[in-house]
């Protein structure tokens, strides 16, 4: 007879639970955990993190698909933007797009009575500039060593440079930091093709609308440069003055301590000094002349002072002081003849007459006063400003449809198995509390019990002879 072969595996054998509400239990509550598990693997595994750049990290984080979704489940896709790294020296722009700054030092305030700590970089995550304050205007005058294309388009030149301060608030406190902006109108880069027309140099981009204050503090700027420079230029080719041979000079405006109305001609402090050169090789450094060396800006301004180029000097340094912090988005109580139509119109009345007496270096781009124009170009406002960079960030994207359903299947169905398995567990061990023998078929159940019935067998001490003297066996009960 074939022997039947016993696996070392084995297999349970089934028996149907004997309770009315484990059916509609299992089905509906397998349909309701279907649901949610779905749900949270969709949020948990339906998401992939990728790299992607943006110059606006906040908006990057904000646009976050995961928001509605739990934040204990997506704790590990939800997205965030690197800082980045500075180094001094580093050139940028802010927000407003209009100047370029350099980055000339950042430092930490000391801690328990020690000095700042300086540092080599500045770390920015978008940070808004705070505090900013202007400590210098300094206008480098120069003819001597201008390049052929700068001296056709306007004799003498000047590379005004203006210093700022400003500060960051960070998680480990405020962070300082100097930067310096240079503007020349016509630098040695300028071709020859933009002669008699505007050039549109130190700006990155202009818009009349949205940045009107900036749009006319270039406009200042441009006007006042090429009005001083035509200034320089007239007075240094009169022969007759002793003062014919100036080649180089530097004016530096120094905003006062204390605020005064910027059409004052006594807002700044003020000194000069220029270079004459006397005989070849030889050279003087004389102050700007007046009865004394101590003459204030107004002074120089009301006695026509050689050389007499004060007064569009001081306009630009203001234009100057004005714009920078504009662009610098300070939108405090400082002095700023962008933000208030009055001032402005002071300043931009003169706009019409200044660009008559211009070499071939064309300003602009207003050509009017700010009464004539303001109908066309938009409100004059100060808005926060950021510095402008690329930030990596790390944002999450949604599967493709394939691998999304394939992931979140998988997951549902172990989460189901896993659901199911303790339900079994839990109806079972109530089952078999009330039941002894409810974990055995029904086949071995019966099986017990017929092999509890007893059987007879044959036993000598009770053997009895028949009548014919053979022993009869009494089966016994087993």
């Amino acid at each position: 007879m074939h022997r039947q072969h016993d696996s070392v595996f084995s297999y349970n054998i089934a028996r149907p639970f004997p309770y009315r509400w484990f059916t509609p239990v299992a089905l509906i509550g397998g349909l309701v955990l279907a649901t949610v598990f779905t749900l949270l693997n969709f949020a948990s595994a339906g998401f992939l993190l990728v790299v992607k750049t943006s110059v606006d990290p906040n908006a990057t984080v904000s646009e976050n698909p995961l928001q509605p979704l739990p934040t204990y489940l997506t704790s590990k896709i939800k997205p965030a933007c690197q800082p980045v790294t500075l180094p001094v020296g580093t050139q940028f722009f802010t927000n407003q797009t209009a100047l370029m700054y350099t980055l000339t030092g950042v430092w930490e305030e000391g801690k328990d009575g020690n000095g700042p700590t300086v540092s080599p970089s500045l770390t920015y995550n978008q940070n808004p500039l705070q505090d900013c304050s202007v400590s210098t205007i300094q206008i480098d005058i120069d003819s001597q060593d201008r390049g052929t294309n700068q001296l056709a388009l306007t004799e003498w030149g000047a590379r005004v440079r203006a210093y700022a301060t400003c500060r960051i608030v960070t998680t480990t406190g405020a962070v300082f930091f100097n930067l310096t902006q240079t503007y020349d109108y016509v630098p040695d880069t300028t071709s020859l093709s933009q002669i008699y027309s505007f050039l549109g140099t130190g700006f990155l981009t202009r818009d009349q609308h949205r940045r009107a204050s900036l749009w006319w503090g270039e406009s200042l700027m441009s006007t006042y440069w090429a009005q001083m420079t035509w200034l320089l230029q007239n007075e240094t080719r009169s022969v007759g003055s002793k003062h014919y041979h100036i080649r180089k000079g530097c004016l530096s405006f120094f905003p006062r301590p204390v605020q005064v109305d910027m059409t004052d001609a006594s807002f700044f402090k003020f000194s000069s000094q220029f270079i004459e050169r006397t005989l070849p090789g030889q050279y003087e450094y004389p102050h700007a002349e007046g009865d004394n060396v101590t003459d204030t800006l107004a002074d120089l301004i009301r006695k026509g002072t050689y050389p007499n180029i004060w007064a569009p000097a001081n306009n630009l340094a203001k234009s100057v002081y004005s714009t920078v912090l504009t662009d610098l988005g300070q939108t405090s109580a400082q002095p700023n003849l962008l933000t208030y139509a009055a001032t402005l119109q002071a300043f931009t009345s003169h706009l019409p007459s200044a660009q008559k007496h211009i070499a071939n270096a064309r300003p602009g781009p207003a050509t009017n006063s700010y009464d004539e124009l303001k109908n066309v170009t938009g409100p004059l406002t100060v808005s926060p400003s950021v510095i402008s960079a690329q930030y990596i960030c790390q944002v999450p994207r949604r599967r493709s449809t394939v691998n999304l359903l394939v992931a979140v299947l998988v997951a549902d169905l172990v989460f189901l198995r896993t659901a199911w398995t303790l339900y079994n567990f839990a109806a079972g061990s109530w089952l078999r509390r009330k039941d002894a023998t409810a974990d055995r078929c029904r086949g071995c159940l019966e099986s017990t019990e017929d092999e509890t019935v007893g059987k007879r067998m044959v036993s000598p001490t009770t053997a009895q002879r028949d009548g014919s003297g053979e022993i009869v066996r009494e089966d016994q009960a087993v």
